[in-house]
């Protein structure tokens, strides 16, 4: 007779990003980078649910333009998303279970902030429950961007390299800066 363990429950993020379509790709590149919670007949399964309506109104484009003469007049995003979980997992006791979520858990409080978390795990023998809200543990985790240092050393989060870099005091990458600005000079230090 086999052994299964279960996952059932969800968590919810605040995901960075620019632009809609940046905090999804953030979100869904960090999930494809966790470590696995593994079954001998499927892996645990995570599935996004934005949610409704927006927590982020801006007048300003993602390149820091203002969108007073563009037909929408501003960006409405929504930063927060929810993900379910379920696994089914054959072949697993409680202990791996538990052992590679809480891995999976930690990598992802790492990458991405995690507002909670109500998660139960549980086998035949086995049943334990993670209810974690607010600034707890996880939340705590997060790596902050480099931009948020207060004394410049901050090292970059691991999401910050799939988002284009700023050049200097410009809101635009240095390939539009060139391409838009035939006239502009490249400075010999281009760090930001």
């Amino acid at each position: 007779m086999s052994h299964w363990s279960y996952i059932t429950g969800s968590i919810i993020c605040d995901c960075p990003g620019r632009t809609q379509e940046e905090i999804e790709y953030i979100l869904k590149s960090v999930l494809k980078h966790l470590p696995r919670v593994t079954g001998s007949e499927g892996d645990m399964e995570v599935h996004i649910i934005k949610h409704d309506d927006y927590n982020i109104s801006t007048s300003l484009d993602e390149y820091g333009h203002d969108m007073y003469y563009s037909k929408d007049h501003h960006l409405e995003i929504q930063s927060n998303y929810t993900l379910s979980l379920n696994a089914a997992l054959r072949d697993r006791t409680f202990d791996i279970t538990f052992r590679e979520f809480m891995k999976w858990l930690v990598r992802l409080s790492k990458r991405i902030p995690v507002d909670s978390v109500l998660v139960r795990i549980d086998d035949y023998y086995k049943s334990y429950v993670i209810n974690a809200q607010g600034y707890s543990a996880f939340y705590c985790m997060n790596e902050d961007a480099s931009w948020y240092s207060d004394n410049g050393n901050s090292s970059y989060a691991w999401w910050e390299h799939l988002m284009w870099k700023r050049y200097k005091d410009y809101n635009l990458p240095l390939s539009l800066i060139k391409k838009y600005y035939p006239d502009f000079k490249e400075d010999e230090e281009n760090d930001t």
